[in-house]
């Protein structure tokens, strides 16, 4: 067999970009750049963050619009990067329609705590609080439900051992030098993903079959047929099968690169055989008492999550 070429491999390692991660890298950059590349500062704040006067307004598209606005261009970069790695390998374990699902549900919900806290803040004269934006509290939401449901127990932060349940709240401290995010807003979304992991989540679940189905209907049809973006599946058997024919495409291109000899590396800290797959999926547990639906939307990865956060 001819060893494939320099433009083949290439193309191999080129990193795939799921759809709806693109699309909503996309929405943040037609929101925010206008105001900041073709404006002169100082901005007036966007209409489209989130603040207590929204609701009082009727203004309930900001309790969506918020995670696509960002007030300066470090912070549009450092979003760009956490969507890019966090909801990127949330939408390859869920699947497109699922990854969008959740993003709707953990950014609403995510908004309405946030509102919450600074009603409070401002009833306790407590000082103002800054807007939210950004879409760091929705991945903060997608952290706390993987650091909850996943069987890693270990994981490396800045070269530090530390226990996976540590995981969100040192990344929550982190969160400070992002510039122009709202700490609270990030709690917020740290509180619902840590909730919803710990709790039954039967009411707000999306079925497979139900997954399937919006598959085949608009838009997810016309994502399905851009040949640019990868489309992820809403089967599980599907996105298993897939990680699978990487893991092996991974392992011919590194015997055809003269790597064959070097034997695996496997970090002694995590669990054996499925920290190989870096978006395994849980498998449903078979325990009848076991408190996760068979059909949950979230058969939650061991390492995708935690790992894009702490090996970033």
């Amino acid at each position: 067999m001819a060893a494939p070429g320099p433009a083949s491999r290439f193309w191999c390692s080129y990193p795939e970009v799921p759809s709806a991660t693109f699309f909503t890298a996309l929405l943040s950059l037609l929101v925010s750049g206008p105001r900041l590349f073709l404006l002169q500062p100082p901005l007036a704040p966007s209409g489209l963050s989130l603040r207590s006067e929204a609701l009082r307004n009727w203004q309930v598209y900001r309790l969506v619009t918020y995670i696509f606005v960002y007030e300066n261009p470090v912070s549009l970069l450092c979003g760009a990067i956490i969507i890019w790695r966090f909801a990127g390998n949330f939408e390859r374990t869920v699947g497109t329609v699922r990854h969008c699902f959740f993003t709707f549900i953990f950014t609403v919900s995510s908004a309405i705590i946030y509102l919450s806290f600074e009603s409070v803040s401002s009833l306790s004269k407590l000082g103002e609080v800054e807007d939210a934006r950004g879409f760091t509290p929705v991945a903060f939401a997608m952290l706390g439900v993987t650091s909850v449901r996943s069987r890693m127990r270990r994981a490396l932060v800045f070269g530090v051992v530390v226990p996976s349940a540590l995981v969100p709240w040192l990344l929550l401290c982190a969160s400070w030098l992002i510039p122009q995010t709202s700490f609270l807003s990030n709690v917020s979304g740290l509180l619902i993903g840590l909730s919803y992991g710990l709790t039954y989540c039967y009411s707000l679940d999306l079925s497979e079959r139900i997954a399937l189905k919006l598959d085949q209907k608009f838009p997810f049809s016309v994502m399905r047929r851009i040949p640019l973006f990868k489309y992820i599946s809403g089967s599980s058997a599907e996105r298993r099968a897939a990680q699978s024919r990487k893991v092996r495409t991974r392992h011919v291109s590194k015997v055809f690169v003269g790597h064959e000899d070097k034997p695996p590396t496997v970090w002694k800290h995590a669990e054996p055989c499925t920290w190989l797959l870096p978006h395994a999926e849980l498998q449903p547990s078979s325990n009848p008492k076991s408190r996760y639906h068979p059909d949950a939307a979230c058969e939650w990865p061991e390492t995708d999550l935690l790992a894009s956060w702490t090996h970033a």
